[in-house]
C-alpha cells in the first residue's frame, strides 16, 4: 500500500506597495474594500490590496485600475472579476482595468 501525498502549487510572496489612490477617500476606500472582497471570493486572492493593487483612479466618471506586475492570479478572469465589480459599484462609469508597467 502506498501513501500519496498532493502536490500543491506554492505561490511566490507578493511584495507589499502602498498603491495610488486618486479620487474622492470616501469612495476609494469603498470601491478598494468591495474588490477585497470580491476578488478574495472570487479568485482566492487574500492579499492586501497593497500586494496586487498598484493605483487606482476614480476622476471624472472614470475608473482606472491598475494591477501589480507578475501576479501568479493575473489573468483574464482576474481582470473580468475586477472590472465586473467596479461596474456593480459604478455604473455610469467609463472603466479600464490593465496590469501596471514593471
Amino acid at each position: 500500500m502506498h501513501r500519496t501525498i498532493p502536490i500543491k502549487p506554492v505561490r511566490p510572496a507578493l511584495i507589499e506597495i502602498e498603491p495610488r489612490l486618486i479620487g474622492d477617500a470616501q469612495d476609494l476606500q469603498r470601491v478598494v474594500g468591495a474588490l477585497e472582497t470580491a476578488l478574495d471570493a472570487q479568485m482566492g486572492l487574500r492579499e492586501p490590496a497593497g500586494a496586487w493593487l498598484r493605483e487606482l483612479r476614480l476622476v471624472d466618471a472614470e475608473a482606472e485600475l491598475s494591477f501589480a506586475p507578475g501576479l501568479p492570479y493575473c489573468g483574464p478572469e482576474l481582470m473580468q472579476a475586477a472590472f465586473d465589480t467596479l461596474r456593480t459599484l459604478l455604473p455610469d462609469t467609463d472603466i479600464y482595468v490593465r496590469t501596471a508597467r514593471a
